[in-house]
């Protein structure tokens, strides 16, 4: 077996930085892996900031104050930097959606009629309006229906 001689000079060897940006790029790989979460979930986090975005009220994050569509955006940013770390709509409103990460304090709203409240309030008063809709499109539990009858002139029964 014939062995290939290592080739060495610039730029054979990985250098420092190069090292850091794999290692980033490997991270961010990782990242988006971990970030899956249950579909019913997801349905119910994309749901709130639809909410949100719809809401037509001013978000209020560290003193300064925002309109929904940046209210969203930034929503997004940290929920996909959270990755795999929030697997619940709840998760997503307490750790992600109610204050900020740089200073600690709670996120607020203030609605089109001047109520002003804190961010995980409405959005946990949101979560239950969406989870009554749910549990009202829901079937009841319970015993699976009998077949209707066969209708009259149906295998050969004629009508009289």
């Amino acid at each position: 077996m014939t062995r290939v001689p290592e080739v060495q000079g610039p730029g054979s060897r990985i250098t420092g930085s190069r090292s850091l940006i794999l290692a980033a790029l490997f991270l961010a790989a990782s990242y988006s892996l971990g970030a899956s979460r249950p579909e019913a979930e997801q349905i119910r986090i994309d749901w709130l900031l639809a909410e949100i975005g719809n809401s037509k009220a001013t978000f209020i994050r560290n003193g300064r104050e925002y309109d929904a569509s940046t209210a969203v955006s930034h929503l997004k940013l940290k929920l996909r930097f959270a990755g795999g770390r929030v697997q619940t709509a709840r998760q997503f409103i307490v750790g992600v959606a109610s204050r900020s990460s740089e200073s600690g304090k709670p996120y607020e709203i203030r609605l089109a009629d001047g109520k002003q409240q804190p961010m995980e309030v409405w959005l946990l008063e949101r979560l239950a309006v969406y989870e009554k809709g749910a549990a009202m499109i829901k079937p009841p539990p319970g015993p699976t229906p009998s077949p209707s009858p066969p209708a009259e002139g149906a295998r050969g029964v004629s009508p009289r």
